[in-house]
C-alpha cells in the first residue's frame, strides 16, 4: 500500500505486445503533415508511419493520455537505439 503506480501504455505489433512507461518516453518526434512519428523508450525507437495525420496521437502523447497504440496499423518499426 502506499506505492504510486507508474503510467503505463500499451503498444501492439505484428508479433508482440508491449506496456511501455511513460517515465521511460523521450524524443518525440512528428513529421510537419503528421504522417510519421517518432518516440525512444525501454524497447529502443519506435517508429510509426501513416497515410492519414497523426497529429491526434501526436497530442495525446503530449499529455500521456494514449492507453494503446495499435503498431500493426501504423507500420510500426522498432529500432535499437545505440
Amino acid at each position: 500500500m502506499g506505492e504510486s503506480l507508474l503510467p503505463r501504455f500499451k503498444l501492439t505489433t505484428e508479433n508482440r505486445n508491449y506496456l511501455l512507461s511513460w517515465a521511460m518516453v523521450t524524443h518525440i518526434e512528428a513529421s510537419k503533415d503528421f504522417l510519421s512519428l517518432q518516440f525512444i523508450c525501454e524497447i529502443g525507437m519506435v517508429q510509426l508511419a501513416s497515410d492519414e495525420s497523426m497529429e491526434a496521437l501526436f497530442g495525446s502523447m503530449e499529455a500521456e493520455r494514449v492507453h494503446c497504440i495499435c503498431g500493426e496499423l501504423l507500420a510500426c518499426r522498432i529500432m535499437p537505439v545505440e
